[in-house]
């Protein structure tokens, strides 16, 4: 009975102290691996602690499996919602300002509700593997690393912040490897060593005698790391040296985009903080325009096109006949395709359904297409499960300020300025879905133009998460993007990753412009992606009846 006894006060004290301080380590690793911190090569090493502490909690027998699952759970969130509270503070700040919420629940709001989302993904890749495992003898490591790097690619996020390829943002070579296994494969590196190094932890501790198998998984590791850094190398020296000997003038054409920096500071509880005093304004608008063209090259080029930000087009354009004739007209006036986004709205039996669109109108001053954006924002874009839980829905609208309503568009759209010039123009974070930018490169799409308005996130880390992904989504799909802000911080990506032109800052007023070479690219991920998914799913099915058979990790 006394040993009963200890053995309950010692997992209790285990799990007051020594877990709790994993799981503060733990966010914090995981919250400064994200871009624009300048640490975000901490994303190696951001999942060790983690499992560490998972691992510390399975070995304690005296927990049924789902007090273990409960504990797993509580840890994944803490430490999800440490990592949302630094890593997403531009969340907690567009809460703070625009939704006109006190900081401290601001910051509540964040940690617990994105960091719900966080600390539920930690959970389902690296708690539910463990909940099913029983022995813990290395053949389990393979099974659990293969279950995350199959798992990476399928499973639904709101925003990838740090997992996957956003830990390797920026490193010049091993980037490349995007193309053949998409930002989210290269995961493979990061939880990779994180399963190395438990699996050294345990050979120091166990004293074991034979480490052959160690020695040869990390050689196999580091031949990977061999093999992407060369890859890398090959990649950008082949990608250089293609553009470098392009003569084909067909398809180069000059893409212009406008940073107005128009303010929000009517829509902010503390207009001092929205860091920009310019209204919006039609007129304003078009001499930007105006100006940026008289500083493009004289030159002739196969097409034009003129790029307007998210939400800088003051009137729902096809509502308001007056602006939208002036629009028209300043295309028609100077020979230039011009693209922006507008709100929309269409009447149904029940009441109005709102879009987000872009619009592209020609350089004779027709609309020629238009695309509703696909990729909503819980609680900014759309309430979840508001039909479900009307209640809870009226009050968030009552509640929390500037919280808008749309639907969600379903197509890929593609328009075209030439025989050979064919481009999409998904609205802000439509790019965080991978599936999203794939689907219109597969559609026919040789330039992604990302139209952005950050100025809700203020003076944080929300542009460099943005471009940080708009990088991998070049990558993968091998087309250049533009990223068009309002606020900040516009740039033009080859197809490489590389700028092409130089970037405005956080909250500046101006104008880039860039002669864009457009030709064709293979990608495998982009285009046999299920393909690899598929492999890796049934690479871990064999691995889960070899490691039961041989290992008889699930037994018990």
């Amino acid at each position: 009975m006394n040993k009963k006894l200890n053995n309950l006060i010692s997992n209790q004290v285990f799990i007051n102290y020594s877990t709790w301080i994993g799981c503060i380590f733990t966010g914090i690793i995981l919250g400064l691996s994200t871009p624009g911190m300048g640490t975000h090569w901490l994303g190696l090493v951001s999942f060790f602690p983690l499992n560490l502490n998972l691992e510390q909690i399975h070995a304690k027998k005296a927990f049924s499996i789902w007090k273990r699952a409960l504990i797993f759970f509580g840890i994944c969130w803490i430490s999800g919602g440490i990592a949302s509270s630094i890593g997403g503070y531009w969340i907690t700040n567009s809460i703070h300002i625009f939704g006109h919420l006190p900081w401290i629940l601001s910051l509540m709001i964040t940690f617990l509700g994105y960091g719900f989302e966080v600390g539920l993904q930690l959970f389902v890749y690296f708690g539910v593997p463990l909940l099913l495992i029983r022995k813990l003898n290395n053949w389990d490591l393979i099974v659990r690393f293969l279950y995350v790097v199959a798992l990476d690619p399928l499973y639904p996020k709101l925003i990838q912040w740090n997992y996957g390829g956003l830990a390797f943002s920026e490193f010049p070579l091993i980037e490349q490897m995007a193309d053949l296994i998409g930002s989210s494969g290269l995961i493979i590196y990061s939880a990779g060593l994180t399963f190395i190094m438990l699996g050294w932890l345990r050979y120091k501790i166990r004293d074991a005698k034979n480490n052959s198998n160690l020695i040869k998984v990390t050689s196999f590791y580091l031949i990977l790391w061999i093999i992407g850094l060369s890859y890398g190398t090959w990649r950008t020296h082949n990608l250089e040296n293609q553009n470098l000997g392009s003569k084909n003038k067909n398809s180069d054409f000059l893409v212009l985009l406008i940073q107005p920096n128009f303010s929000l500071q009517n829509l902010a509880s503390n207009p001092k903080l929205s860091f920009s005093n310019r209204q919006y304004n039609l007129e304003s608008l078009l001499m930007d325009s105006e100006k940026g063209l008289e500083g493009i090259p004289q030159k002739r080029y196969s097409e034009k096109l003129l790029v307007w930000p998210e939400s800088v087009f003051p009137d729902p354009f096809f509502k308001v006949e007056d602006s939208s004739q002036k629009v028209m007209s300043f295309a028609k006036k100077n020979k230039i395709p011009i693209l922006f986004t507008t709100v929309d709205w269409e009447n149904s039996q029940n009441n109005k359904k709102f879009f987000g669109v872009s619009v592209l109108i020609n350089k004779k001053g027709k609309v020629v297409g238009r695309y509703k954006k696909i990729f909503l924002i819980p609680f900014g874009e759309h309430i979840p499960l508001s039909t479900w839980l009307p209640g809870i829905a009226k009050w968030l609208r009552e509640n929390i300020s500037n919280m808008s309503e749309f639907d969600a568009g379903k197509e890929y759209k593609v328009f075209s300025l030439s025989e050979k010039i064919h481009f999409s123009a998904p609205i802000c974070f439509d790019i965080f879905s991978p599936e999203v930018i794939r689907k219109m490169v597969l559609n026919g799409s040789n330039l992604i133009v990302n139209l952005s308005n950050l100025a809700w996130f203020g003076e944080t880390t929300a542009s460099d998460n943005m471009v940080a992904v708009l990088r991998w989504r070049a990558i993968e799909n091998r087309v250049p993007i533009v990223f068009a802000s309002n606020n900040g911080k516009s740039i033009i990506i080859g197809a490489n990753g590389k700028n092409i032109s130089q970037q405005l800052g956080l909250f500046e007023e101006g104008s880039l412009h860039a002669t864009i070479k457009l030709k064709k690219q293979f990608s495998f991920y982009r285009d046999y992606a299920e393909w690899l998914w598929g492999s890796l799913i049934i690479l871990f099915f064999i691995f889960c009846n070899l490691a039961h058979f041989r290992g008889k990790i699930f037994s018990k």
